[in-house]
């Protein structure tokens, strides 16, 4: 075999290599269902002694993201969103379409995370990962017994999960915490008075991702 040959077939050989190896780098979509148990009281100084709503409720879940790879490892930043349909918080039983005991949240609407994940590869197309960042809730929150207003909460996300090549893509499952206690935007009653409403919830969510 010549040797100009020889080096074409080595070059395309590495060049193939190389791409089977970075398959996986660049950006990534998906979309999948989330469950979660969330709970909301009313903030650090409550004026209306402790009271806390819950809500148990699914919410559509997407996914954009950036994947790199190092050796076995990668990592990238992400963007995560649940989306609520029909939510609405309960106190005692009582919902707040009905009647409101304090000013905690009564409904969400999405909550967005602006997170860092990192992960390895493990067998079988199997991985591991774990993800950290910050949160966003959108909602409104009690501001009388009768009416609501609109919040915006920040705080901080955490997670934990696996994901496997099935197809094109990978199927996902994690378990994310989000504590979202800081307000940027308080529920405010006719009279001025604003609330801070606190928030948590913990998250059982399954997706499906695949490379652009």
């Amino acid at each position: 075999m010549k040797p100009a040959m020889k080096s074409y077939l080595l070059s395309t050989a590495l060049v193939i290599a190389g791409t089977v190896a970075n398959a996986d780098t660049g950006f990534y979509y998906g979309g999948g269902l989330s469950f979660s148990r969330a709970n909301s009281q009313d903030g650090p100084t409550p004026p209306f002694g402790f009271q806390e709503s819950s809500e148990t409720n699914p919410a559509l879940g997407l996914t954009i993201g950036y994947r790199f790879e190092k050796g076995n490892a990668f990592y990238g930043p992400e963007m995560d969103a649940d989306i609520f349909l029909n939510s609405e918080f309960e106190f005692n039983s009582f919902p707040c379409s009905t009647t409101a005991f304090g000013p905690y949240y009564c409904s969400r609407d999405a909550v967005i995370r602006l997170r860092g994940i990192y992960g390895q590869k493990l067998n079988n197309g199997l991985e591991w990962f774990g993800s950290g960042g910050v949160g966003i809730l959108f909602g409104d929150g009690a501001s009388t017994p009768a009416t609501t207003d609109r919040g915006v909460n920040a705080g901080f996300t955490i997670g934990v999960g696996l994901q496997k090549s099935i197809g094109r893509g990978k199927l996902r499952g994690e378990v994310i915490y989000d504590r979202l206690n800081s307000s940027l935007t308080k529920p405010t009653d006719a009279g001025g008075t604003e609330f801070e409403p606190d928030y948590q919830a913990t998250t059982i969510k399954f997706s499906y991702i695949m490379s652009f």
